[in-house]
């Protein structure tokens, strides 16, 4: 005859798992701050470079601030046009040979921007495409 269940033992086992997920779940609230604060904030849309904040890249890296704009543009920029871009958001790229460089680093080892017939674009625009690479893995 089989053993018969402690339902007693079962219900406290579960009340103690709740207690701590509801504790978890605390803690990730209080961490998030209010409204979701952790949840990374959807990236403006522009139609020109000219709409860009003068702050809008301050902090960041070159290749971080390049993606940054293209995910805002929605379209591919030549590498003059990135530059002018990343100027106006308040960064300072030396020239245009850093910045080019900057970004065929990024396309060989992240890939998630790629360069076609000298314009830049996201990888996600163009799915099934593989970067260009002269770097070795």
């Amino acid at each position: 005859m089989p053993d018969p269940i402690n339902y007693e033992a079962v219900l406290a086992d579960l009340e103690a798992k709740r207690e701590q997920l509801d504790a978890a779940i605390a803690s990730i609230r209080a961490i998030m701050g209010p409204a979701g604060a952790l949840v990374r904030a959807a990236v403006p849309r522009i139609a020109e470079l000219s709409q860009i904040e003068p702050d809008a890249f301050t902090g960041l890296s070159i290749s971080v601030a390049s993606h940054r704009l293209l995910e805002m543009i929605q379209r591919k920029l030549s590498t003059k046009e990135i530059i002018r871009g990343l100027r106006a958001g308040g960064l300072k790229p030396s020239n245009y040979h850093n910045v080019y460089a900057i970004l065929r680093q990024r396309e060989a080892y992240k890939a998630d921007i790629l360069n076609e017939e000298g314009f830049w674009g996201l990888a996600e625009w163009n799915p099934g495409r593989k970067p260009r690479s002269n770097y070795a893995k």
